[in-house]
């Protein structure tokens, strides 16, 4: 037999990030755009102002924001490799600038399903 089995193996999938530039905004993202009825988690988050002050210019700035919110999604998905953004401005639910960057996403199925389980049992008020 071998050493692997039983190990979970990352899927290849998609991910979407909006996340509002604001010194405290919402940060909302799924691995399942493509889905019917897609799952999304928002979290609200906090930017260092230091960090994004020291942009010098809106595509840093947008670059910065994407990658804080990367980082913070990796707190509830460790195994999340993303690669190939694409990022675009629009107006976010509080009429904030806001980026929403998409692309391809590797990450382990259980720990999304542990996330929207989360997210379930949330709006389910348990």
């Amino acid at each position: 037999m071998g050493g692997y089995a039983g190990v979970e193996q990352p899927v290849d999938g998609s991910i979407v990030i909006m996340v509002e530039a604001a010194p405290q905004g919402l940060m909302q993202y799924t691995l399942d755009p493509d889905a019917r009825r897609p799952v999304w988690r928002a979290v609200l988050i906090a930017h260092d102002d230091a960090v994004i002050g020291a942009a010098t210019s809106p595509e840093q700035t947008a670059d910065l924001l994407v990658r804080g919110s990367v980082e913070c999604i990796r707190r509830s998905i460790p195994s999340l490799d993303v690669g190939g953004l694409t990022m675009r401005p629009e107006v976010g639910p509080n009429d904030n600038a806001q980026i929403v960057a998409a692309g391809d996403a590797r990450f382990l199925r259980s720990e999304w399903d542990a996330v929207v389980r989360e997210a379930e049992q949330e709006v389910d008020g348990a």
